[in-house]
This record gives structure tokens, sequence and C-alpha cells, in this order.
């Protein structure tokens, strides 16, 4: 009985001994043999959201009876809630932002990103002279055609591959000539559930030879420290490399305390990036990036801009069909907009790691990341904030 007792999140059983909620929507980790404990599920009268086989992890919403049951298998390790994630970003703003005009060899030609976000807006910038849009999958409203009802995951796809179509390049993205996959899990207000995301990871992964995707973006932090979930996304980036596929995320916004940098941020096992402020002539810390240490990690790994930077607009409101038809949206009146936020910073990175994988497909994680971080300029700030610095390009690039 103690050992029962001990898979499940000790939250969560008091939320089930005091009667909070009729379900639960949970996390539930298999040492093996998932497959049996799905069936199960199906049997309780529960409803299965999602089976991820990469880490041997099902998500469903289950009765508190249905919950005990489950956990009598031995094929069970832990039962936790399915917590949520918040997109990282504080609003946007009206300034100058940051414009990526220099010419380099490289433009991430044949690289594609995968972008777990909001969703994406069928903006010009993405769609002339041809489709970025490589891949859409809606996991909060089923629809079948791309759409953004929050505005985040255009706006980061736009600084990652954006071509600058309706400003003349002026606003254009890193990877000029690359493209993204794009899978909504997160709504309109920027919250998406963990199940959601490591199903959208693992849906990238299983098709990154397919779509050549060699970078997967991840612009969120999670609502609350749970180190267990945590865990999982340390599985599942371990996945990611195996495949040759980097996973970047940002520090967070947690602020520049020292140690104030949290969730999957602290994985040594992804590119963290944090946020420097260069709207004025002295580059300064991003107030909100959140800084290292963690234990005996340096992290975040790099920094980059995160203040105002300017890249694709959306109509929030447009929906992408109705009744089975696709609806085609109007012309914005404001194509480009202004944003501050460590997902900038992270989105920069992201396009550069195109870049490198375009002049080098077989780079490894360790390759990459050393790369970047040898071409970094340190500022006159702590090293806590910025990790090895700033990337010059010049350095980088050819």
């Amino acid at each position: 009985m103690f050992s029962i007792k001990n898979k499940l999140d000790p939250d969560l059983r008091m939320a089930i001994d005091k009667k909070y909620y009729k379900s639960y929507r949970v996390l539930i980790y298999c040492k093996h043999l998932p497959e049996v404990i799905e069936k199960k599920i199906k049997s309780y009268k529960g409803n299965l959201i999602h089976f991820i086989p990469f880490i041997n992890c099902i998500c469903a919403i289950l009765s508190p009876n249905a919950i005990d049951r489950i956990l009598e298998f031995p094929q069970v390790s832990y039962i936790t809630f399915d917590s949520l994630a918040l997109l990282c970003g504080k609003g946007v703003l009206a300034s100058n932002g940051v414009v990526f005009q220099e010419r380099y060899k490289l433009t991430g030609k044949n690289i594609c990103v995968g972008i777990v976000d909001s969703g994406v807006y069928p903006h010009p910038d993405l769609l002339n002279p041809k489709n970025k849009i490589k891949g859409f999958i809606d996991l909060v409203n089923n629809l079948k055609y791309p759409y953004d009802d929050n505005g985040h995951g255009t706006f980061m796809s736009g600084i990652i591959c954006g071509t600058g179509h309706l400003s003349k390049g002026v606003y254009k993205g890193v990877a000029e000539n690359g493209s993204i996959y794009s899978i909504k899990a997160f709504n309109s207000i920027g919250k998406g559930y963990v199940s959601n995301i490591l199903f959208s990871i693992q849906t990238l992964i299983e098709n990154s030879t397919e779509y050549n995707i060699k970078v997967i973006y991840l612009p969120f932090e999670l609502a609350s420290i749970n180190y267990f979930v945590i865990s999982l996304f340390s599985k599942m980036f371990d996945i990611a490399i195996k495949n040759n596929v980097t996973i970047v995320v940002p520090s967070g916004h947690n602020g520049n305390s020292e140690g104030s940098i949290s969730g999957i941020a602290t994985l040594e096992n992804c590119i963290t990036v944090g946020g420097v402020d260069t709207t004025n002539n002295s580059i300064k810390p991003y107030k909100y990036s959140s800084s290292g240490p963690f234990a005996k990690l340096e992290k975040p790994d790099l920094s980059a801009s995160a203040v105002d930077i300017c890249s694709l607009n959306s109509n929030t409101k447009y929906i992408s069909e109705k009744n089975g038809m696709k609806l085609y949206p109007q012309a914005l009146e404001s194509p480009y907009t202004h944003y501050s936020g460590t997902s900038c910073a992270a989105a920069y990175v992201s396009g550069i790691c195109a870049l490198l994988y375009e002049n080098n497909p077989e780079l490894s994680f360790k390759d990459l990341i050393s790369l970047l971080k040898v071409s970094c300029n340190l500022k006159d700030m702590s090293k806590w904030i910025q990790g090895a610095g700033t990337i010059d390009l010049n350095k980088l690039l050819p």
C-alpha cells in the first residue's frame, strides 16, 4: 500500500481526498506496457486525450475511483496533474524594434523549424513568394487551416523566417528562406496543457525527416514547478537530440534575481536563451529575464535582444474555417507590431540555428551549442543573466 501511495502526486491525492472535483485531467507515466493502461482507461469510462509512446506517457480525464484503480497496476509509475504552461512575453509595445538587415550567404534554405505555440496566422510574409507553413496542427479547437487567436505564434514565426514581403525586406526574419511546422497547443489567452506540448514535440520529431525539421522552438514556461513533469520534458529532449533535432527555449520571466531560472529552461539538453535590452546605446539586462545559475549548470546558455522587437501582426479574430470550408483573411490594417519577451530572444536563436544547420545538416547538439557560445561577446552585466553573451554574427556565419 505504501508503494501505491507514493505513485500519486501529493497535491492530486489531497484534491481526491477532499472531493474537490468529479474528474481530473492527469498524466500517467508507465514503466512499461502503456498500451495495457490505455485499454483500462477506456474500460473505466475515462476520456483518453493523448498516448505519448516516446516517453511511455498517457494523458486522460479520469474519475477519482478510476485513478485509484489505475494506481494498482504495477506498470504505472506515477500519476500527476496535467498542469498548464504559459507563453513567455510581457505585452505588445510600440517602439523602434530590431531589424535583421545584414546579408549573409546562409538563409535557412530547406530547413524547417517546429513551433509549439498559439498557432500561425496566414500572413503575407509567410506566404510570399512561397508558402512557408509546411504543416499545421490544432490541438485546441481542431481546425484544419492555419490561424492564431493569440498572435504570439505568428510574431515568433516572423522572427524565425518571415520574408519581409510587405515591408520590402525591412522586417524579414533571421532565416528568410526557412520554413515552419506549427502546432497550436496554446489557447487564445496563452495557456496550454503539458500533455498537448509533449504530444506536439513527439509529433515534430516523428515528422522531422519528412519535413527536415532541425529545430524545435518552445516559447513557454511552466505555471508551477513540478520536477516529475520537467523529467518528462528531459526524456523528450534526449529523444530529439538522438534524432538530430535541437530544442530552443527562453529563460522565462522570473526577473533578474540570481537563481530565478526554473522549469525546462534549467535542462542541460536544450539551448536556453536569456533576454537583453538593446533599445538604448548601452545594452542592459531585460528586467523580466530569468537568471541562473541552477545547481552546477550555467544557465542561460546565451542571450539575445528581447525588448521592442518588430515582427508580424495577426488578426486574432480570424477563424480559418466554417462548417468545414476554408475561409480567407482580409488584409491587415497594420502588418507589423512590437513585442517584448525572452520568447523573442529564443526565436532569434532558433533562426540562427536554422542557418547553421543549412551550412552543416549533420551538426550534433554539442557542436551547435559550442559554435553559438564561441561566437558570443560578453556584455557588462552578470553572466547569470546573459550566459556566454550575445551572438556576433560576423564571427559565426560565412
